[in-house]
C-alpha cells in the first residue's frame, strides 16, 4: 500500500496526503508556541549562552573547533561539541542575545527532525499507518520538551536532526558516503549520537537484509573518533565521574529501575521533571534485578515473535535500549543518573510500539493518542518558559532537592524577595551541607543585608561558614557584615583569617586593603572603618 493509499482514508478525505508534512509541522508549532515567550533559563542558558565570553571573542571559532585547555572548556560547558557551539555562535552573530530567536531556532530545528525522521519511517516500517503514527507520535511527546524549549538543549536537536539525516540517506540506498560523516558531525553536536551507527544495523535487521558493511564500518570509525576526543576532554576538565555506588557492579544495579523509569516515562510521560531522585543501589538489592528480569521478559518475547516473522518489536526494544547505552552509566559514569533529555532516541521505540497497537484499533485512536501527546506536550513545554516556572515544577516533583530550591530562589530573587528568601531557606534545610547549601547560604546572606536585616545575615553567613570553612566568599561576606554592624574585633579577626588563609582571593584582599590597608601593617586600633563594598555573592 503506498503512503497516499494509507493517509487518504485515515484523515477521512479531508486531508491531502501531501499536506501530512506539513500539519505535523503545524502541530509541533503549537504545541511549542508559547514556549517561545520565555527569555534565558537560569539553567544553564545565561553562562553557557547569553554571557559566554567565548563567542564575543576575535577567533571564537578557532577556540571553538582546536582548544581542548581546560578553561575553554570548562567555558563551552565542559565538553566538546564545536558544531553545536558553531550554531550558537552564528545565531549569536546574526540575531544578537536575543531568546527568542534562539528558542525559533531550536524549534525550527526539532520540526526540521521529526520531519526527516518521518521520512525515514516510511522507508522503514511496512505499515504506512504504523509509520505514521509513529511520527506523530515521537515528534509530539513530551519528553522532548526539555530538547526543544531550553536554549541549552540545542546540542540534543542538532544530533537529532542529523542521526535522522544520515537514517534517511541509507534506507534510501544513495549517496551513502554521507552517513558516516553526518553521523561524526552528529556526534560532535552531542556525544550521545555515538550508539547512532547501531540504528543502521538495526534498519537491517528489520528489513532482512545484509548491513553495508563499509558504511557501517565506517560509522562505527566514526564513533571510536569521537568517542576518543570526548573521552580525552573529559579528563581534561575532571567531569568523568565516579560510579555510582563506587564500583561497575553497583552501577549496573543502581540503573536496572533507571531502564524501567524510561520505559514508565516513554508510555506514560507524567513524571518529567529537569531532575529525577535516583538512589543507589547494592549488587544484594533484589529490586535491581527485578527491573533487569522486566527488562529481560521483554526482550525473550521480542525475540519469540521476531523468530515468527515480526521483527518490529524486537526493533522497537532495540530502538528503546541502544540510543541509552552511553548514558547506562555503566560504559562510562556520567554526573546526571538519569535525565528526559537522554529518551532523546529511544523514546521512538515504545512510540513504535503504541503506533502498532493502535493500528489494529479503530482509526481515531491514533488521532486521540497524538491528540493526547501534543496536549501533554503543551502542558510540559509551559515548564521552560520562565525560569520561576521551571524550577516550581522542579522541586514540586523533587521537594528534597537542595539545588532546585537553590535556583528558583534565583529566580524569584529581583521581583520577589520573600519568595526567594523562603527558597534559600529550604534549599538550606533540605541539603544544607550539599554545594547548593552553600550557594544558598551565601545569596540568602546577600538578600537579607540588602534589606538592612543584618544580625540575620550574620546568623545565615556564620553557619555556612562554619559548614563550608574553605569558602573564602563565605567567610569575607561574614566579615563584611560583622564590620557594618560594628563589631570591629570580630571583623577584624575574621579579615586577618581570610587573608592569611585565601591570599589570592581577591575580593578579600580588596576588602582588607580598604579598610585596614596593607595586610601586612596592622591598622591603627582607633581607626574608623570605612563602610566597604557590599558582600560578594
Amino acid at each position: 500500500m503506498s503512503e497516499e493509499d494509507w493517509a487518504a482514508p485515515a484523515a477521512h478525505g479531508i486531508f491531502s496526503p501531501r499536506l501530512l508534512p506539513l500539519l505535523l509541522a503545524l502541530a509541533i508549532l503549537l504545541a511549542y508556541a508559547l514556549s517561545l515567550r520565555g527569555g534565558f533559563l537560569n539553567y544553564d542558558d545565561d553562562w553557557l549562552t547569553r554571557d559566554n565570553p567565548v563567542f564575543g571573542q576575535p577567533g571564537a571559532l578557532r577556540t571553538v573547533w582546536t582548544d581542548l585547555s581546560a578553561e575553554s572548556r570548562h567555558q563551552l560547558g565542559a565538553e566538546y561539541l564545536p558544531v553545536r557551539d558553531t550554531l550558537v555562535w552564528l545565531e549569536l552573530g546574526l540575531f544578537g542575545p536575543s531568546a527568542f530567536a534562539l528558542r525559533a531556532v531550536s524549534l525550527l530545528l526539532y520540526i526540521g527532525a521529526a520531519l526527516l525522521l518521518r521520512a525515514y519511517l516510511h522507508r522503514a516500517i511496512a505499515d504506512r499507518a504504523v509509520a505514521e503514527t509513529s511520527a506523530w507520535l515521537f515528534a509530539l511527546h513530551p519528553v522532548h520538551a526539555e530538547s526543544v524549549a531550553w536554549l541549552a538543549g540545542q546540542k540534543d536537536l542538532v544530533a537529532l536532526l542529523l542521526v535522522a539525516a544520515a537514517l534517511l540517506v541509507y534506507a534510501r540506498g544513495r549517496q551513502l558516503w554521507a552517513v558516516p560523516l553526518l553521523l561524526l558531525v552528529a556526534m560532535f553536536g552531542k556525544a550521545v549520537a555515538v550508539a547512532a551507527p547501531l540504528l543502521l544495523l538495526l534498519h537491517d535487521f528489520l528489513l532482512s537484509r545484509r548491513p553495508r558493511w563499509p558504511i557501517v564500518g565506517a560509522s562505527l570509525a566514526a564513533t571510536v573518533l569521537a568517542l576518543l576526543v570526548h573521552l580525552r576532554v573529559g579528563r581534561v576538565v575532571g567531569m568523568m565521574a565516579t560510579f555510582p555506588g563506587g564500583s561497575r557492579a553497583t552501577a549496573l544495579t543502581t540503573m536496572g529501575p533507571v531502564w524501567l523509569r524510561y520505559l514508565a516515562e516513554s508510555f506514560v510521560p507524567v513524571g518529567l521533571s529537569v531532575h529525577h531522585d535516583v538512589p543507589t543501589r547494592a549488587a544484594s538489592d533484589p529490586l535491581a534485578w527485578l527491573a533487569y528480569l522486566v527488562l529481560l521478559l521483554l526482550a525473550v518475547a521480542a525475540l519469540w515473535a521476531a523468530r515468527r516473522g515480526q521483527r518490529l518489536w524486537l526493533w522497537a526494544l532495540g530502538w528503546f535500549a541502544l540510543p541509552l547505552l552511553p548514558t547506562s552509566q555503566v560504559l562510562a559514569p556520567l554526573q546526571n543518573l538519569m535525565a528526559d533529555r537522554y529518551l532523546l532516541l529511544a523514546v521512538l521505540g515504545p512510540c513504535v510500539v503504541v503506533a502498532a497497537l493502535a493500528a489494529r484499533a479503530p482509526r481515531p485512536v491514533a488521532a486521540g493518542l497524538a491528540l493526547l501527546a501534543a496536549a501533554l506536550t503543551f502542558g510540559r513545554a509551559l515548564a521552560f518558559s520562565d525560569s520561576v516556572s521551571l524550577w516550581e515544577d522542579a522541586t514540586a516533583r523533587s521537594p528534597r532537592w537542595g539545588q532546585g530550591w537553590y535556583q528558583l530562589g534565583m529566580a524569584l530573587r529581583e521581583g520577589h524577595p520573600t519568595d526567594a528568601e523562603a527558597a534559600f531557606r529550604r534549599a538550606l534545610a533540605v541539603e544544607p551541607a550539599a554545594e547548593s547549601g552553600r550557594r544558598a547560604g551565601n545569596n540568602l546572606s546577600a538578600l537579607l543585608a540588602g534589606q538592612g536585616r543584618l544580625p540575620e545575615a550574620q546568623a545565615v553567613l556564620r553557619a555556612t561558614v562554619e559548614r563550608f570553612p574553605d569558602d573564602p566568599r563565605a567567610l569575607n561576606n561574614l566579615a563584611e557584615i560583622t564590620a557594618r554592624l560594628g563589631q570591629e574585633v570580630e571583623a577584624r579577626r575574621l579579615y586577618d583569617r581570610l587573608v592569611t588563609r585565601f591570599p589570592d582571593y581577591a575580593p578579600g584582599v580588596r576588602n582588607y586593603r580598604l579598610r585596614y590597608g596593607d595586610f601586612t601593617s596592622p591598622a591603627p586600633p582607633d581607626s574608623p572603618p570605612s563602610p566597604g563594598p557590599p558582600p560578594a555573592r
